[in-house]
């Protein structure tokens, strides 16, 4: 009984921690949906979690990608990418987590040719 109620207990977490995560990242999908990845954790209990944070980075890396290819590139203004980024933030399409590392991304972009330009004066 005691095996049943601590495996019943980790179960329930860790599905919890991963729907929470999935979240944050603003994933509808990292490698299967939500339902699925609480059905897995009510099997595999947190082994599960094992498996999500095997598949989590590349999942990450993907939504940046996204988000990149339609915020623009460098040949796009930087105010024009902010304005789109702050877009898709609000409109709930991009997670927090993901819209924090685009961000930083973007200012550090921002500094970078900032600098330049002072050179270049």
């Amino acid at each position: 009984m005691g095996f049943f109620m601590w495996w019943s207990l980790s179960a329930v977490l860790s599905a919890l921690v991963i729907v929470i995560d999935m979240r944050r990242l603003g994933a509808s999908r990292v490698g299967l949906g939500g339902g699925f990845w609480v059905a897995a954790s009510v099997a595999l209990g947190p082994l599960a979690v094992l498996a999500y944070l095997f598949k989590r980075p590349a999942a990450r890396r993907q939504l940046v990608e996204a988000v990149w290819r339609l915020i623009g590139d460098d040949s796009h203004p930087v105010s024009m990418r902010l304005a789109r980024l702050d877009a898709l933030h609000r409109s709930g399409i991009v997670g927090p987590a993901i819209y924090r590392t685009c961000l930083r991304e973007l200012r550090q972009g921002m500094n970078v040719n900032s600098s330049k330009e002072e050179q270049g004066k």
